[in-house]
């Protein structure tokens, strides 16, 4: 019984060992079988033994090329601040001029309301004309006139006078104020200006 034992154990070594090298051999053949392909030993179409033709994958360049130093700053931010610092000029303050109030100005005539009576001859006889005005700074800013005519004639000629003489007075300096002829009126701006004689040297200063 003794060789029979012995020889059933060799059996079973042996297929365990067959076993074990037959478990070996699918497990290797299956990992070669889902093993990636190789993309750089594929041929080219020219049937060459290049290398694949697929590009290598670059990583994107950023529009930066910033640095940083051991303070962790960006020495391109630092290089155009100091850039920019140099070349943008700083303007100069603006210098206001200030013109100066002339407090010493004298003036020919002093402010004020006067009235004059001024007297002319007519065809009818003396006319009278009387004129009352307000000076500020030598210019006439407001003016009025009471007419005292002889007769008729001389009321219609001192109405036609009243109707359009304020546009040459008002506004005026008094000093370059001489009326000739207003409204077809020629002898009654002489007696206004007669009262405008009286009033000069009335405000004469």
């Amino acid at each position: 019984m003794e060789p029979d034992y012995n020889l059933n154990k060799k059996i079973g070594i042996s297929l365990g060992v067959i076993v074990v090298v037959f478990v070996a051999l699918v497990t290797f053949v299956s990992n070669n079988k889902s093993a990636p392909v190789d993309t750089a030993a594929l041929v080219s179409p020219s049937g060459s033994n290049n290398s694949a033709t697929i590009p290598p994958v670059v990583p994107p360049v950023t529009s930066s090329t910033r640095s940083s130093n051991w303070f962790g700053e960006s020495e391109d931010d630092e290089s155009s601040s100091r850039t920019n610092s140099a070349t943008v000029p700083v303007p100069p303050p603006a210098i206001q001029t200030v013109t100066p109030v002339d407090t010493k100005k004298q003036y020919t005539y002093k402010n004020g309301t006067y009235s004059a009576t001024g007297s002319y001859m007519s065809p009818g006889g003396q006319d009278q004309i009387a004129v009352t005005l307000t000076l500020v700074n030598d210019i006439v800013t407001d003016v009025s006139v009471t007419p005292y005519p002889g007769d008729h004639t001389s009321q219609r000629y001192m109405d036609r006078f009243v109707s359009g003489y304020k546009q040459y007075v008002v506004g005026q300096n008094i000093a370059s104020i001489n009326l000739t002829r207003v409204s077809g009126s020629s002898l009654t701006p002489t007696g206004f200006n007669n009262a405008l004689a009286q009033i000069k040297s009335k405000a004469k200063a």
